[in-house]
């Protein structure tokens, strides 16, 4: 097998990964925002107001999840990087002999399960904030059900 064939086939493999992470991270939104409905009017319907704010350690529990797939995703999108390197390097000279020099085969080597202020530390970049503002206004969703249930009560 080329060495060009071989990035190509890593290269498609490390994309549908990433277009997984994407889908199992929609999932996990799809079910923060069913679950937190379902217990904020849960709460209300059965007149325990507290109920709504237990729905904040289930918000963490998402999110946490989420993240975990985002660190996962971005794991991935480094090696696509690399790959698309090494494409251009072949694109330029494709007799180029150090295209696999200090290449790693497969994005699947380099992923290891985050640590729990690796994932939290996502949110440092303000390219994901995105993720906070959706799971605080759910909170905050939560947060006003219990004050409203509190206040018509």
């Amino acid at each position: 097998m080329k060495p060009i064939e071989i990035l190509r086939e890593d290269f498609s493999q490390t994309v549908e990964f990433i277009d997984k992470c994407d889908e199992h991270i929609f999932k996990i939104k799809n079910w923060a925002l069913f679950t937190s409905s379902a217990v904020i009017a849960f709460s209300v319907a059965q007149d325990h107001d507290a109920i709504a704010l237990a729905n904040l350690a289930l918000l963490l529990a998402f999110i946490y999840l989420e993240l975990i797939y985002k660190s996962f995703q971005d794991t991935a999108i480094e090696h696509t990087s690399n790959i698309s390197q090494r494409i251009d390097m072949y694109i330029l000279d494709p007799s180029n002999s150090s295209l696999l020099e200090n290449y790693t085969h497969s994005y699947g080597r380099k992923l290891k399960y985050p640590s729990v202020c690796h994932v939290f530390g996502i949110l440092k970049n303000s390219n994901r904030w995105h993720i906070l503002n959706f799971y605080g206004l759910l909170a905050i969703f939560s947060i006003g059900a219990y004050g409203v249930a509190r206040f018509v009560a």
